[in-house]
């Protein structure tokens, strides 16, 4: 089975790794795609699954036939600017007129969920870039005032770039907090309740439990299926 994400984390090749060792009925192989991208990618059969998503997020509206798990974890989005520029948190509490870098084809509620491109730099002075990434480094180079990441990135960026710890304000305001699922292929042979049960499995683990925590994301309660 190959799956996507379009970030390659340490979290997500460990999970990959321990459900490859906790049954050998299917492989997992990860499969790389954008957030723009990764709808067409699914039609044409790149992937079969997809993991830390969530079925609103453009897949109902394209008709397109999935299975869903339960929300398995929850995370949120914050916004990030230089501190040379953000004196406070104040600075955070309107951001009209002011540049905000942001993921094409994610749905942002500062952006009323809009993902037209020209809509969003029109109206809402929005870049599009193409991931996490390239937000912070647009903030950091002063191409634009804000970039809203989500805090689990954020985390892994700066464990690997902590001199932009002291540089870099995090806002206390969220853009918005969202649940995670896991979105299977409908024919595919494996039910999303298996896979469901082997992803909450492996994330109960006291490792991944931490990793969970480090990058700010927060696992929710099973759900038990009558």
């Amino acid at each position: 089975m190959q799956f996507q994400q379009d970030q390659a984390t340490g979290l997500l090749v460990e999970l990959i790794t321990q459900l490859n060792q906790l049954q050998q009925e299917y492989h997992f192989e990860l499969v790389m795609t954008t957030a723009i991208r990764r709808h067409q990618d699914f039609q044409q059969g790149l992937f079969d699954a997809i993991f830390f998503e969530d079925i609103n997020w453009g897949w109902q509206q394209r008709g397109l036939k999935l299975q869903q798990s339960p929300a398995f974890a929850q995370a949120d989005e914050v916004f990030i600017a230089l501190k040379s520029n953000a004196k406070s948190q104040h600075w955070f509490a309107d951001l009209n007129g002011k540049s905000i870098a942001g993921i094409l084809g994610y749905h942002y509620r500062i952006a009323d969920y809009q993902t037209d491109p020209e809509l969003l730099s029109s109206r809402y002075l929005l870049i599009p870039v193409s991931d996490h990434h390239a937000s912070i480094e647009l903030v950091l180079k002063e191409r634009t005032d804000t970039a809203i990441v989500t805090r689990s990135f954020l985390s892994q960026y700066l464990d690997l770039q902590p001199q932009y710890r002291e540089i870099l304000l995090i806002s206390e305001r969220i853009d918005q907090s969202y649940q995670h699922q896991l979105l299977l292929h409908a024919e595919h042979p494996l039910e999303i309740t298996t896979l469901y049960q082997w992803v909450q499995h492996v994330l109960q683990q006291p490792a991944l439990q931490q990793a969970l925590t480090q990058y700010g994301l927060q696992l929710l309660p099973p759900t038990v299926s009558d």
